[in-house]
């Protein structure tokens, strides 16, 4: 059983808090792009759903995935041009720029989303800037199918939209995928 501490215990911030971060996200995004022409950037955080977004099992979830960007990066041979990890109340957040496209980022990035269970709790957003203008990159540009639930397998943005899933049914969901993955230390 998982410990009731993922979801009741650690950093717990505001609706005011959460929603500014946001936008300090947007803005660090765009910073970024602009700092970087013509490179691609690649922002990560974890979707934890509830009041608590930071503790030390998100931590590792995290530090799963950055593991994984790093992986795809490193076996494509690309060039990183700027990195940071940001440790936040409101949840890890790890930014790193490459000097490829951003097609093929994109590629890799809906590989680690897809590519296992704890994927599932990545959200990994690719950026580029096109006159001057910061752009993401979306699944359906490039051919590939929208994300889909991890309750019922539908289109993720529907049930998040309508509210299909009770925040209780998806922590659970989590602990399932977090127990039968195994490589987050839950204790």
């Amino acid at each position: 059983m998982v410990p009731e501490s993922i979801f009741s215990q650690g950093q717990m911030p505001t609706l005011k808090e959460v929603l500014a971060s946001r936008e300090q996200r947007a803005f660090f995004e765009e910073e970024i792009s602009k700092t970087n022409a013509n490179q691609t950037l690649i922002s990560l955080k974890c979707n934890i759903p509830g009041p608590v977004k930071y503790n030390a099992i998100v931590r590792q979830i995290s530090e799963i995935g950055i593991q994984e960007v790093k992986n795809a990066i490193q076996t494509n041979k690309w060039k990183v041009t700027y990195e940071k990890l940001m440790d936040l109340d409101t949840g890890p957040e790890y930014f790193v720029v490459v000097d490829t496209y951003p097609t093929a980022v994109k590629q890799a990035a809906i590989m680690i989303e897809d590519g296992s269970l704890l994927g599932q709790l990545f959200t990994i957003s690719v950026f580029y800037l096109e006159e001057g203008k910061m752009i993401e990159v979306q699944r359906m540009e490039i051919g590939y199918e929208p994300r889909t639930c991890m309750v019922c397998g539908d289109e993720a943005f529907e049930c998040e939209n309508a509210n299909v899933h009770s925040r209780e049914e998806i922590q659970k969901k989590i602990e399932s995928i977090l127990q039968e993955d195994g490589r987050v230390r839950l204790d």
